[in-house]
């Protein structure tokens, strides 16, 4: 549910980043195909990816790119669409972009420098309750700042306004994986990725245990940020495996319920094989 693809120039420019400002080592490939050739070999039936708008006047073209690149990898992996709210026109081009096949948008609110509760965003989120796309939101400045500015309650809000709107908190929304678990019953369209969460050595490690995660299995869904990891791929899933949550919650976890959460994850891939959604 959250890997990453970028157009050539982007994903250098975001690789260059990590190398001057992160202790993380890259070395994963950052080819579409590549990238897709790597997940296949793991077992992976199908996955979504994302990139970002991270200033105005690029989504237009970054969606194009998406959606294109989806197509070249023959729907093996989904896209998910990106937006600028400085953008004239952001609800239109994210109409442009679930046209073309995007299934959901990511929004990256430190990156992005755009919080999920703007008011702005009020017309894309019911855009998307109505096409039953979903929101992939990272929250807050983490792993660089703890401080989320009340992550879960700014959810938690959005969710009031919009409540047919589905919502993925990346990261198991770390440092406040147990505020957004108390807030699963209340909200049934609520999920949260794994991504970073259980895989060492991680800044985003959640330090969960199986014991926290059963009451919510069906709200957690499986995601890596593969390929801008430290470590090899595998190592989330590996983990989540050691955890001992049970049979019927790894299986919802790994596929179920991200085909749940989009109806588009429910139709067949082209991969031949079986789960990471």
């Amino acid at each position: 549910m959250h890997t990453h693809l970028h157009p050539p120039r982007l994903f250098a420019a975001i690789r260059r980043w990590f190398a001057e400002r992160s202790s993380w080592v890259i070395d994963h490939p950052s080819e579409p195909e590549a990238v897709a050739a790597v997940l296949r070999d793991a077992g992976v039936e199908r996955f979504v990816f994302c990139s970002y708008a991270h200033k105005p006047g690029m989504a237009a073209e970054l969606n194009a790119w998406l959606a294109a690149t989806s197509r070249q990898l023959g729907g093996y992996g989904l896209p998910l669409a990106t937006v600028h709210l400085d953008d004239p026109t952001p609800s239109a081009d994210l109409e442009r972009a679930l046209a073309d096949g995007c299934i959901g948008l990511k929004l990256h609110e430190d990156v992005q420098r755009l919080a999920i509760d703007d008011p702005r965003f009020a017309e894309p989120f019911d855009l998307m309750a109505e096409r039953e796309a979903f929101l992939l939101v990272h929250v807050g400045p983490i792993p660089w700042s703890q401080d989320t500015n009340d992550g879960p309650a700014r959810v938690a809000r959005v969710l009031e306004r919009h409540p047919r709107l589905r919502v993925v908190v990346a990261h198991l929304g770390v440092p406040d994986s147990r505020r957004y678990f108390a807030l699963v019953p209340r909200f049934p369209n609520l999920f949260l990725d794994t991504t970073m969460a259980f895989a060492a050595p991680s800044s985003l490690v959640a330090g969960v245990s199986a014991g926290d995660l059963a009451p919510v299995a069906r709200a957690i869904v499986y995601g890596t940020d593969y390929p801008n990891i430290p470590y090899p791929y595998g190592r989330e899933r590996t983990a989540l495996e050691g955890l001992g949550v049970g049979d019927a919650a790894l299986h919802a976890i790994l596929r179920e319920n991200a085909m749940r959460l989009s109806p588009a994850l429910s139709r067949p891939g082209n991969s031949g094989t079986a789960p990471e959604v």
